[in-house]
């Protein structure tokens, strides 16, 4: 796997969790899966340490650890760590990473906006090295305008970026530009794929759309499903040329008392999928 697929990998992870048969607000289906953890309990508004991956939510064996947390004084994150592998096993001692793959640094601006992350990769020859660099500016509301992303060892020097839109201070849209030779014309950049976001009557995110920035075909879409304000589900359906639409993945979230994120279940149902099925625990500090 390159190193930007890792990075899209832990940063879906990062980002992708109940008992009543609500019903889902988008499409009438029941949220059938039991989404309250019993033996596990965190205060609430924990602060996340660890990532790491399982047998099942049922499973009573440790994890493997695939991401860890570290925070500033002020509460926020200021580092995000991979392990190094040794024989098949990610190294880390006592819940704590003792090798590094690879990690990145978080930095803010004067007024506690997140300015800044830095990528850096292990390498044999030269330590860790800086493949990418993401920068973000804001508007005037505080909302996140512009996300541009450098990669310092691309050769030609690659600068993609992502551009957001708001509607009443609500996320409405993300444009996604890539560098890159598309057909024979000089190297560019270019509109790539965009993401369009529905919302319900309580402002809960329940769709996400995915089109093509050539020429506007969707591409996919989520349905997220809510119960007691919590997102509980997630329904990936895709796009295939030979069989049309495909529900291509199934993600189920399952929380302690207090809100906090404790297992991610994700399966998924298609044999045309490069991923592959698996369940992540969430720790806390």
């Amino acid at each position: 796997m390159n190193t930007k697929n890792l990075f899209a990998v832990i940063m879906f992870v990062f980002s992708l969790t109940l008992v009543s048969c609500e019903k889902n607000v988008m499409d009438g289906n029941s949220i059938i899966h039991d989404y309250r953890v019993q033996n596990i309990l965190y205060a609430k508004g924990s602060k996340l340490k660890n990532i790491s991956y399982i047998e099942s939510i049922n499973s009573m064996k440790g994890g493997i650890i695939i991401t860890q947390y570290e925070y500033d004084e002020q509460g926020r994150i200021s580092k995000v760590s991979q392990p190094m592998y040794e024989n098949g096993t990610p190294m880390f001692q006592n819940g704590t990473i003792v090798g590094l793959y690879s990690y990145s640094d978080y930095f803010y601006n004067d007024n506690g906006q997140l300015d800044k992350i830095i990528y850096f990769h292990s390498n044999l020859n030269e330590g860790f090295i800086n493949l990418q660099t993401s920068t973000y500016s804001y508007d005037k509301y505080e909302n996140k305008r512009k996300e541009v992303i450098v990669y310092p060892r691309a050769l030609p020097f690659r600068t993609d970026s992502t551009l957001y839109y708001y509607d009443n201070n609500r996320l409405k849209r993300e444009d996604k530009y890539e560098d890159g030779y598309f057909g024979k014309e000089p190297w560019r950049s270019e509109l790539v794929t965009y993401i369009e976001y529905g919302y319900n009557n309580q402002g809960q995110l329940v769709k996400e759309s995915n089109y093509s920035g050539t020429d506007d075909t969707l591409l996919s879409y989520s349905i997220h499903s809510y119960q007691n304000g919590l997102n509980v589900k997630t329904e990936v359906f895709i796009y295939y040329n030979v069989i049309g639409e495909t529900k291509l993945r199934e993600v189920r979230r399952y929380y302690d008392k207090n809100d906090n994120l404790i297992y991610l279940e994700s399966e998924e149902l298609s044999g045309l999928s490069s991923s592959m099925s698996y369940v992540t625990i969430y720790e806390y500090y």
